[in-house]
């Protein structure tokens, strides 16, 4: 996974700032539009790691979305097909899936999640028929339906896409449907790692700033070792995905790497929720404090194309298939 081109670190902070002052200011449609205004498809081709990784941290810290996960699970299908993807959505397996449907030859059921959906009336999503991966398309005349998901965390708008007697237009078959199925599932870890990264941030500094302010025998809690401890622990299993992240972007084998990032990232959202909610104790469980917003993007996005807990088994098969344990990083 290389790079079409690499900014500066001038144009690179700049950049950030920017991303991240429109995540925290703006949310949905207004933010899409932002994003359109300020070029960001252009600069995910150009420079991919610098634009995933502000926008999609600056997401997870400000809480907010946009249709920007679907650029960046859009853009390597582009090298595959023929056809615009400009006016799609990407449909991905739902929870617990490896695909969004499969078929041994009687009429395909799908099922699956689009997240930052545009208002496209087409989508695209990976099958298996007869056992061989394809993409097909999907639109209203197929026979699907859409519902919009609220569960833990209403804000994140995330939609169901569903069908019982669909019948596939296969678009994309053979190796081509493979090794475009594995490059969309690696952008999209990457960019949801990051993201997940982001919102473990926050909270964290949720939890360090009620530390240093909540005052228990003349002192503040954050003085206490037990504290400082948990804290400690929620720190280094972010910095630890955050590394993961970044290095996944040179690995030799990018699918591996993105699932271990991905994997990382889930790990250190279920650490940290452990930890800062001890160090929050109460005031962590209520409505008023924002807490509850970042621990449940966190704990969902974890869940979308593997969570933390799926993934090491996922992990270990892909290493036994290639037979080998391949060097993500010269130490």
């Amino acid at each position: 996974m290389t790079e079409a081109h690499t900014i500066d670190a001038a144009e690179r902070t700049l950049m950030a700032t920017t991303l991240r002052g429109l995540a925290e200011e703006l949310d949905g449609t207004e933010l899409a539009q932002a994003l359109d205004a300020f070029g960001f498809a252009d600069l995910l081709a150009e420079a991919p790691r610098d634009a995933v990784s502000a926008l999609f941290t600056a997401l997870g810290r400000a809480g907010s979305m946009s249709t920007s996960l679907q650029d960046v699970l859009l853009q390597p299908l582009g090298e595959y097909l023929p056809m615009s993807t400009t006016d799609c959505n990407v449909v991905l397996p739902g929870i617990d899936a490896d695909l969004v449907g499969a078929t041994d030859g009687e009429p395909l059921a799908v099922r699956g999640l689009v997240i930052g959906a545009r208002p496209a009336p087409r989508y695209l999503a990976p099958v298996a028929i007869r056992g061989e991966l394809v993409w097909i398309d999907l639109q209203e005349s197929s026979g699907i339906s859409t519902r919009r998901i609220d569960g833990l965390d209403p804000a994140l708008a995330m939609m169901e896409v569903t069908g019982l007697d669909v019948l596939p237009d296969v678009i994309l078959a053979g190796k081509q449907a493979v090794a475009a199925w594995d490059a969309v599932a690696t952008a999209g870890r990457l960019a949801l790692g990051y993201q997940i990264v982001g919102a473990v941030g926050q909270m964290i500094d949720l939890a360090v700033d009620h530390a240093c302010s909540r005052v228990q025998f003349g002192r503040p809690i954050g003085s206490f070792q037990a504290v400082r401890t948990r804290l400690a622990d929620a720190h280094v299993a972010r910095e630890g995905a955050v590394a993961a992240l970044a290095l996944a972007w040179d690995a030799d084998d990018a699918v591996l790497a993105g699932l271990l990032a991905k994997s990382l990232a889930g790990r250190a959202a279920r650490i940290a929720a452990t930890q800062c909610q001890q160090v929050l104790a109460g005031i962590g469980f209520t409505a008023e404090h924002p807490f509850h917003r970042f621990l449940a993007r966190a704990l969902v996005l974890d869940s979308v194309l593997g969570s933390a807990r799926e993934l090491p088994t996922v992990i270990g098969a892909h290493l036994i298939s290639a037979g080998t344990i391949p060097r993500l990083v010269d130490l």
